[in-house]
């Protein structure tokens, strides 16, 4: 075998091992993430997860009819799968909060339309429970006054249905919050009742 054959087998012997090592570290990753967020993983394509899109409706303390459409992403996604097994392992001790999230939302009425992000985590003891909080997607697209979303508690979600108790920040005309303990509305919740999306 001349020299030229034999640095040939052995690039390809190279190549064959690295690609090796990627997909041991790839399927592993995909491995721990179908143990560690049933929620938003699964080997079946039919399976019912939290990850994805949802719709409600739902009054605000003020009376005004809202419908809110959320999604919720995939905590990471195909691409970040492949970039992470080509990467070397981390330190031991900085693990990922596997029970984490985050999406966007977008809540529609007379007054306008509200965008969101959000981010929040399904419950350690139950992942069918979970929280979140919204953040306004841009403060200078606020729609003003408003009694604006602030948080999500006491979720719960199975197969197509997800409730949630929504909590409310009120916020005048200047963009300045605004709390009254004599004023029922500022304590005033919702139940929201919403429905998976098919894509």
């Amino acid at each position: 075998m001349t020299k030229g054959k034999k640095l040939l087998l052995i690039l390809g012997i190279l190549a064959a091992l690295s690609w090796g090592v990627y997909a041991c570290k790839y399927y592993f990753s995909y491995w721990q993430d179908l143990q560690s967020r049933p929620w938003a993983y699964s080997r079946d394509p039919n399976a019912k997860l939290l990850v994805g899109k949802w719709q409600g409706t739902f009054k605000d303390p003020d009376g005004v009819s809202k419908t809110i459409e959320l999604q919720i992403f995939e905590p990471v996604t195909e691409k970040e799968s492949q970039k992470k097994a080509t990467k070397s392992p981390r330190r031991r001790g900085s693990r990922e909060n596997k029970r984490a999230f985050d999406g966007v939302a977008t809540a529609s009425s007379s007054l306008g339309i509200e965008k969101y992000e959000i981010y929040g985590g399904v419950e350690k003891e139950d992942d069918h429970a979970l929280h979140f909080n919204f953040r306004p997607e841009d403060e200078k697209k606020r729609v003003l006054p408003n009694f604006t979303l602030l948080e999500a508690q006491k979720g719960n979600w199975q197969d197509d249905a997800l409730n949630l108790t929504m909590a409310f920040a009120y916020h005048r005309a200047d963009g300045s919050s605004f709390w009254s303990s004599t004023d029922p509305r500022h304590a005033k919740k919702a139940v929201v009742k919403l429905k998976r999306q098919r894509n």
